[in-house]
């Protein structure tokens, strides 16, 4: 140990959290561990069994991602894509077993039963509802839980803000348009609130111009995305030509040996827990979070159980010495979002050390870090661009309203490598001095390790 200030206070970690979220799912889970989401038929019902995926239909993944339509052409995955895949094999299937005539109509059932039923945690901020960083989270989760809207105001009359995505035509009919359109030299100030209890819409605010592709869409978060994906899903099917007679929630026993209607969707945990840790994803953490209490406790993921399943991991990863370290360790929630989350400096460096001895996660686990000055590699690809020539700072940073951290490693060109947590609180009116403090303990540790 190289220095230690009041390593065993117990501080408010803001998103730092996700290393301890993510490391312990990678524990729990294993490297190979892949979300799987999936239909399923039960009667006449067509049932959408959620296994927490955080990615699916998460619009920054479709680049990486073709498929070939009906006439042979490559194409970019989208959200519509996706949903196309299922609604294709269920009128498939469901013509295959009622023949030619009229068909049955048919229910859309939503199990998200892996998760508990809130989404939305009571320790965070009201205020921050309907903001892209603090989607609810559930069993089933879809294009991050946001609608993505690209508004235009080019027109004559009010913006029109069709260019809704993933599409959701009842909605836009019963939203509210308050929005104007801004007059040359104007800026654009268009929002879009809802009730926290509803997906009822109102437009506000002043658009400029027309949204292009190239800009960054103004995000709503969802409510209740479960039963959002089930009727996004069951729109689709009645533009097919089904009539869904119900959209609802219910928890299905998947028989054995049958198979899945259409394509089975997998995400795999390296890619989540490096969208998590570089991009520092909220959702993506908290579903990591409650997949893994269900994988350790089989039952629903709660954030009730958080405390109880971090502390027996951090008891199987660190050994004995576990009991000094998580004394006064609080676990809220997955992300960091809570101000009730409580670690220590020294609990955080003992847990990255764990990793980094450990051969079958490091390498990933470390590289899910973002790191510093690679300006594409995440959160801290802004910081430490005058660093010492070939060492390299892999790191998550955290801020919440009154508290900075940054916690890592640094790593030298021979592969040394050391550990250091940064956590600073109470700092509301001097967050760029916390910064400018975690940088510099990273500095003087590479200056250490230069000279011994």
């Amino acid at each position: 140990e190289l220095v230690a200030i009041r390593a065993a206070r117990p501080m408010s970690p803001a998103s730092n959290l996700k290393v301890v979220t993510t490391g312990a799912a990678l524990h729990e889970l294993g490297p190979d561990f892949q979300f799987e989401t999936k239909v399923i038929r039960s009667g006449n019902a067509y049932v959408l069994m959620g296994d927490g995926d955080p990615a699916l239909g998460d619009p920054a993944f479709f680049n990486l991602l073709r498929y070939r339509d009906r006439q042979g052409e490559r194409r970019e995955i989208d959200e519509e894509a996706l949903l196309g895949f299922w609604v294709d094999a269920i009128v498939r299937d469901h013509r295959a077993n009622h023949g030619a005539g009229a068909l049955p109509p048919i229910d859309i059932v939503i199990d998200d039963s892996i998760f508990e039923s809130e989404g939305w945690h009571d320790g965070w901020n009201d205020n921050d509802r309907l903001k892209r960083y603090a989607a609810e989270v559930g069993g089933l989760n879809f294009h991050r839980n946001t609608f993505h809207f690209r508004p235009d105001a080019t027109g004559g009359g009010s913006p029109d803000w069709s260019d809704m995505r993933p599409a959701a035509p009842w909605i836009l009919a019963s939203s509210r348009n308050r929005s104007t359109r801004v007059k040359k030299g104007g800026s654009s100030t268009a929002w879009i609130s809802r009730s926290p209890t509803s997906n009822e819409l109102t437009f506000r605010g002043g658009v400029k111009g027309r949204f292009s592709e190239k800009q960054d869409p103004l995000e709503l978060t969802i409510h209740d995305p479960g039963l959002m994906l089930g009727r996004l899903l069951a729109y689709r099917l009645e533009q097919n030509g089904l009539e869904v007679t119900e959209v609802r929630r219910g928890k299905v026993q998947e028989p054995e040996g049958v198979p899945a209607i259409g394509p089975v969707i997998r995400s795999p945990i390296d890619r989540i827990v490096e969208r998590c840790n570089e991009q520092s994803q909220n959702m993506y953490a908290e579903a990591l979070l409650k997949r893994t209490v269900h994988e350790h406790l089989g039952t629903p993921g709660r954030w009730a159980d958080a405390q109880e399943t971090i502390l027996d991991i951090a008891g199987e990863r660190l050994g004995p010495a576990s009991s000094g370290l998580v004394e006064d360790l609080k676990i809220d929630d997955g992300s960091g979002l809570s101000h009730d989350n409580l670690v220590t400096a020294s609990f955080m460096t003992a847990w990255l050390d764990s990793f980094d001895d450990d051969d079958s996660i490091r390498d990933l686990f470390v590289e899910s870090l973002s790191s510093g000055g690679d300006p594409d590699d995440g959160t801290l690809g802004r910081r430490f661009r005058d660093f010492p020539a070939g060492w390299r700072v892999d790191g998550k940073s955290g801020y919440i309203s009154g508290v900075s951290t940054l916690s890592g490693y640094v790593t030298a060109p021979d592969g040394r490598r050391w550990t250091f947590s940064v956590l600073c609180n109470g700092v509301a009116a001097n967050v760029r001095g916390a910064k400018a403090l975690q940088e510099r303990v990273a500095r003087e540790i590479a200056n250490h390790g230069r000279d011994s």
